[in-house]
């Protein structure tokens, strides 16, 4: 399949081959919208990030020959579109909740301490992860980060499922061991 992928792209970047472009769109589609829904949860919204990331792509078709995995690189298009498209949203609805609460409701909010535990924690766990392997944090951000299942990662970088497997538990590991929830065993 990885043949075909090229062959499509690079008929798309040396002869704008419109039926090429299609191929590929119905071929990825599927795949990149289950991406931009598990991390935006809304069909809509997910629609038209992949269909912005396809229209993206048609524009920039000169440059595709530089592209060395499509999968791989429209993943990631959708995945940046789809962050930015959730934080876009995020900040529209902070705005929007302010407007509604009152200023005399009372707001639980976690105590000085309890905040300076949870942040030292958070950077613990963000230090262990980008100090796994290379392999490993890509795995493991592709599962914890973007949702996707085990199935789903193989197909785009081309390992077994057994590979993920394995790497998952090796990051799992690294990380509680580093942020000592297991001792050295």
């Amino acid at each position: 399949m990885k043949e075909q992928l090229r062959y499509w792209t690079e008929r798309i970047a040396l002869f704008s081959d419109q039926s090429a472009y299609e191929k590929l769109f119905f071929h990825l589609y599927d795949f990149l919208f289950a991406c931009a829904y598990a991390i935006l949860k809304n069909r809509e919204t997910s629609e038209e990030v992949v269909l912005d990331t396809f229209v993206n792509l048609w524009r920039n078709r000169m440059r595709l020959p530089e592209i060395h995995n499509i999968q791989v690189y429209l993943y990631v298009s959708v995945k940046n579109l789809s962050l930015k498209s959730a934080a876009h949203d995020n900040r529209r609805r902070e705005i929007s909740w302010d407007d509604f609460v009152g200023e005399d409701e009372a707001v639980a909010t976690p105590s000085p301490e309890e905040l300076l535990i949870s942040n030292e924690t958070v950077r613990q766990i963000e230090h262990a992860i980008e100090s796994l392997p290379p392999k490993c944090k890509v795995i493991f951000k592709m599962v914890r980060e973007d949702g996707l299942k085990y199935k789903e990662i193989a197909r785009i970088l081309d390992i077994s499922v057994k590979t993920i497997d394995a790497q998952m538990a090796i990051a799992t590991k690294k990380i509680t061991e580093s942020i000592g929830f297991l001792q050295n065993q």
